[in-house]
């Protein structure tokens, strides 16, 4: 794959989120307004430590709920929330994000990143040649592909030498081995 297309104009970083998605609602359990949680975090076990739940409609639209209890079912947890006592109450958050706000956000563990902290870096070669700048990340059965541009870069040790959100920058080993023609 190549890329050869020049802006005029060197691209933005996209805004920092206001929040991180670690979970969404499902749908109802049961009849009294209990909501289904499926998360999407790492680290579920904090999510019944949270004394309010930030929700985050499709349309944008965010309000909270006073969380008064919480329970794990399967790979879910059920919640029961304040103002929410009826299945038709419950609908009405189905397909709503969980949003926790960055500065409560788990520590990672060295060379792990969250999304927004890669979304926004440079790609450069060892030698200084611009790239573009990742837009996407696209998650992989076997790893993760980070897009910037025309470029597909796997986001392996092989492809990526060095990842510096603190820089603004991934290194990627090189153009040639982007367009599959380095000799490995």
């Amino acid at each position: 794959m190549t890329s050869s297309r020049k802006s005029e104009t060197p691209p933005t970083s996209p805004a920092p989120p206001d929040g991180l998605v670690v979970g969404i609602l499902v749908g109802p359990h049961g009849t009294r307004g209990e909501v289904k949680l499926r998360p999407l975090t790492d680290f579920p076990e904090r999510l019944p430590g949270l004394k309010e739940l930030r929700v985050r409609r499709p349309d944008g639209q965010e309000q909270s709920y006073r969380m008064l209890g919480s329970r794990p079912h399967k790979d879910m947890l059920l919640l029961r929330l304040e103002g929410v006592t009826s299945i038709e109450d419950v609908e009405t958050l189905r397909d709503c994000r969980v949003v926790i706000d960055l500065d409560q956000a788990a520590p990672l563990p060295e060379g792990r990143f969250y999304e927004h902290q890669i979304l926004g870096l440079r790609v450069v070669t060892p030698d200084g040649e611009e790239l573009g700048t990742v837009t996407e990340i696209i998650e992989g059965a076997s790893n993760d592909v980070y897009v910037a541009g025309e470029w597909l870069i796997p986001a392996t040790h092989d492809a990526v030498v060095r990842l510096s959100p603190e820089e603004g920058v991934l290194v990627v080993r090189s153009r040639e081995y982007l367009e599959g023609e380095e000799i490995r």
